[in-house]
């Protein structure tokens, strides 16, 4: 009898203290109008802080009723704070816009394609030629193929014939198969199997029809004829991507914020000498395949910490605003290498 009364004043205090609760959502934008990711928010009635996600919104649950301050800061831009009431049960939407202050760095432009390097540096420059038919991994994305030769069946010249249920292509008129490259070495003279290869494995295919506008690199030997044409796949390498932020680690602007408090990095104007770009190392991220051909223009505001030996620290790097999202992974990988 008294573990059951017990257990029901236990529960009767649970129920008062949840109807004493309420929410808190809402967004933290800068006053360009770009949402700011990785804000803290907080309220002195409750721990721990909440963080804006890459839309520039949050959420704090379990806020105590009644008039309560909610802070909002990120490294960089001048704080805020709103007093809001919370009822009881419900959720107050409150909305921050925050004024730019921080020293920036010089920004860095990147114009299109003409500085790419690596192995899919030649395809862009031969795209640009435009004599022959280029396929990049947007564009493989977007027709979403169920076979490779599905995606050849929009070439002009070319067409796909179907024996034995195996599918072969062949230059209109010719009667060979086309030379393969994989990765620009040449397959075996025997002819390939050309659905044998995942569609969605690469990251640009190239087709030339034969002749002379088979580029000089990709010429064949005497055992394959370039007249049948030539179709050169470029194996998709995938982005290399940071580990997983472990459950309850803080995050990178987190991270700053923390090492700011504790006097162990400083901002631009506190420093002798502030960060700068170095000339003869110039960041150039790779511009996102499906944003160039969109023709889509965008910018990115990114935050890391540089040590004094001038070395970025890469686990201190995270987006404040950007444009798109497809943005952010390529400014991370060229300050990677830097």
């Amino acid at each position: 009898m008294v573990f059951a009364w017990s257990a029901a004043i236990a529960c009767a205090a649970s129920a008062v203290h949840a109807q004493n609760v309420g929410g808190v959502h809402g967004i933290v934008r800068a006053k360009t109008g770009f949402a700011i990711t990785g804000a803290q928010l907080r309220s002195h009635a409750l721990s721990p802080n909440a963080e804006t996600d890459e839309r520039g919104a949050f959420a704090l649950s379990r806020v105590p009723t009644g008039t309560q301050w909610i802070y909002a800061r990120r490294m960089g831009f001048r704080p805020d704070s709103q007093q809001i009431t919370i009822e009881s049960g419900k959720t107050a939407e409150v909305r921050f816009v925050l004024e730019r202050i921080a020293v920036d760095l010089a920004p860095v432009t990147v114009m299109g394609r003409r500085d790419v390097s690596g192995p899919m540096a030649g395809f862009y420059q031969r795209q640009a030629s435009q004599s022959g038919h280029f396929f990049s991994h947007a564009d493989i994305e977007r027709r979403a193929p169920h076979t490779l030769t599905d995606l050849l069946r929009s070439i002009p010249g070319f067409r796909i014939e179907t024996r034995n249920s195996a599918s072969r292509v062949r230059v209109r008129g010719g009667r060979c198969a086309p030379q393969v490259r994989l990765d620009g070495q040449a397959l075996s003279v025997v002819e390939i199997d050309l659905d044998s290869f995942d569609p969605m494995s690469f990251d640009g295919i190239e087709v030339y029809s034969g002749g002379s506008t088979v580029p000089i690199e990709f010429a064949s030997n005497r055992d394959v004829s370039d007249a049948c044409g030539t179709i050169v796949l470029w194996s998709r390498r995938g982005e290399s991507r940071d580990p997983a932020r472990k459950k309850g680690a803080l995050s990178p602007a987190m991270q700053i914020a923390k090492m700011l408090d504790e006097l162990r990095v400083f901002t631009a104007s506190e420093v002798d000498v502030a960060a700068q770009i170095d000339s003869s190392r110039v960041v150039r991220p790779l511009y996102p395949d499906a944003l160039f051909e969109a023709q889509t223009s965008g910018r990115v505001l990114a935050e890391f910490v540089v040590s004094d030996a001038g070395i970025i620290v890469m686990d201190t790097f995270s987006a404040i605003t950007t444009t798109h999202p497809d943005f952010i992974q390529p400014v991370r990988e060229a300050l990677k290498y830097q």
